[in-house]
């Protein structure tokens, strides 16, 4: 074989070689990602409290007759206005009218027996003076006239009462007010103390409203109470706390309030729906919607932009409480600092971005309320 070939050959190899090695490949450039920010600025939001709430009387009272019997008459129906005095309802005379009768001739019996032992005693008085009978048998006689004396008084004392008897069977007001409730009809049989008529005073009113757990320190703690009519046109009432139940319903697991109505409640009728509010004012923090906020390994941290804006960074926050659909933050955060608003869970640190159009700030002219409960 002659040397030409054998160079051809070599240098044949070398090509296929080089042509066989490894190839350089070209970094892969990661496209920035959008995201929706928002620049914060402390804000000095209120922590509130909202509950539905009923319009009550501060008094009603369940009226009934002192004294059993029959129902004869009733003198008023629902919605009834009534005046202190006015007769309500009254029961069948014929039960108790037997009973005066036989007191009213015990009182006779007795009055009749004092009298006789009177004459008696006056009578043994003259005879002792002149020393015709011992001072033993005038002790007797003075005695038996004690005796027929105090059995007269206990026959009008119970004349009395059988009279009272006759009296209570006329049920009448014992103050202005409204008939909310008829508890008994005419022709009805009824026990002493049995609730007949339901009278709702006509001073002031108050808001029923039932407390769940969560907010009893909150409402303890507030100053300033709004209540909120919708039949009157969302017309706002100022409102104090006067009574809070030291125990909860063990239905509903809350705590029943009362809230006495100030100002112009005129038009407010009993058994309106009301809506009360309470707020409390709170330190300055900046308010951030929830989609902002990122959880790990028990940290909250939401992603910061740089100066530039070009890349995040994360940041360790101190929440104080969620509102509606947002949350405050008190510690890690600087006014002025653009955080992500929208995309925070698919970020990294250091992660280029793309700043899309600024989503909408948490407004801070109106308060956040939690709906059902205190702000957290």
């Amino acid at each position: 074989m002659s040397r030409l070939p054998r160079l051809s050959a070599a240098a044949l190899a070398a090509v296929l070689a080089a042509g066989c090695g490894p190839k350089e490949v070209a970094p892969k450039v990661e496209a920035p990602r959008p995201v929706r920010t928002m620049v914060v600025q402390p804000q000095v939001t209120a922590v509130a409290l909202q509950l539905p709430g009923e319009v009550r009387p501060r008094i009603e009272s369940r009226l009934g007759f002192r004294v059993g019997g029959k129902l004869s008459q009733r003198s008023v129906s629902v919605g009834d206005r009534v005046i202190p005095g006015q007769v309500l309802a009254r029961l069948d005379p014929t039960d108790l009218a037997p009973a005066l009768l036989a007191q009213q001739a015990q009182v006779v019996a007795a009055r009749t027996d004092r009298d006789l032992a009177r004459v008696e005693l006056e009578r043994l008085r003259s005879l002792r003076a002149q020393n015709y009978i011992s001072q033993a048998l005038l002790d007797r006689q003075q005695a038996g006239f004690d005796a027929a004396e105090a059995r007269l008084g206990a026959a009008e004392a119970q004349q009395q009462q059988a009279r009272n008897a006759v009296d209570f069977q006329v049920l009448k007001a014992d103050a202005a007010g409204v008939v909310t409730a008829v508890e008994a009809e005419v022709g009805q049989v009824v026990s002493a103390g049995q609730a007949v008529i339901r009278v709702a005073q006509t001073g002031e009113r108050e808001i029923l409203v039932n407390l769940p757990e969560s907010a009893l320190r909150l409402a303890r703690e507030a100053r300033e109470w709004a209540v909120v009519v919708p039949a009157l046109g969302y017309r706002t009432l100022p409102a104090r706390l006067r009574e809070l139940a030291p125990i909860s319903d063990p239905a509903s697991r809350t705590y029943a309030a009362r809230l006495t109505l100030s100002g112009e409640t005129e038009g407010v009728a009993l058994g309106m729906t009301a809506v009360v509010q309470v707020l409390r004012a709170a330190e300055p923090a900046f308010v951030l919607p929830l989609s902002a906020l990122q959880s790990t390994d028990g940290q909250v941290r939401v992603w910061k932009l740089d100066a530039a804006g070009t890349t995040v960074s994360p940041v360790e926050v101190k929440t104080a409480g969620l509102l509606d659909d947002a949350v405050r933050i008190v510690g890690g955060l600087q006014p002025g600092d653009r955080i992500v608003t929208a995309g925070a869970n698919l970020l990294r640190a250091g992660q280029s971005v793309r700043v899309l159009d600024e989503g909408p700030a948490v407004p801070a002219a109106a308060p956040a309320v939690a709906q059902g409960g205190a702000a957290r």
